[in-house]
């Protein structure tokens, strides 16, 4: 997975805000919470509900390129992988 990769998987809600859905094992989420904590305002971590272990890092687009150093910076720490952003259906609670 390169940077180049990374940087084109962001998904824009806005034009002014962006998200990257990664794969995270659960036993590392708050570990890459912490990480953005200390990066104070590059990213805000979020999980997703579903049964997958995804999340997403909420950013804004002049710090869109220091969230991806960052993400970089942890991923030996952090095993993450790119994911698609969820479907409406997969994150709704099922009955």
């Amino acid at each position: 997975m390169s940077i180049e990769q990374l940087r084109a998987s962001a998904v824009s809600l806005d034009p002014q805000t962006w998200v990257f859905y990664l794969r995270v094992p659960r036993s590392h989420v708050v570990l890459l919470q912490t990480y953005f904590e200390l990066y104070d305002g590059v990213g805000t971590v979020r999980t997703v509900s579903g049964p997958d272990p995804i999340i997403c890092v909420m950013t804004t687009d002049g710090l869109k390129e220091d969230c991806i150093g960052v993400l970089e910076a942890v991923r030996n720490d952090v095993h993450w992988e790119i994911t698609a952003p969820p479907t409406d259906d997969a994150i709704l609670p099922q009955n």
